[in-house]
């Protein structure tokens, strides 16, 4: 038989990944950009219902569009982000 030259490799070396972003150091992984898009929609989400006090009864100001449109703009964001959180 002829001998291998070279290094032998151990077979329970772990095998190191350097492109993929879930093998970096207390990343968790989550997507980096999941976290901006929940912080995002909870803003969105907490700004829409303060606002909902400045709302005129008859629904005939500004604030009557602008805080169910930050609502639902809040609550349409938590979709992209669980995608992008249960992304692998």
């Amino acid at each position: 038989m002829a001998k291998r030259s070279g290094k032998k490799k151990s077979a329970l070396s772990p095998v190191i990944s350097r492109g993929s972003p879930a093998a970096a150091p207390g990343s968790g992984g989550k997507a980096p950009g999941s976290r901006w898009l929940w912080l995002s929609a909870a803003v969105l989400i907490v700004s829409g219902y303060a606002l909902l006090h400045k709302v005129d009864p008859g629904g005939r100001n500004g604030w009557a569009i602008v805080s169910p449109a930050l609502l639902l703009t809040g609550y349409l964001l938590i979709i992209p982000a669980i995608i992008q959180t249960y992304r692998r």
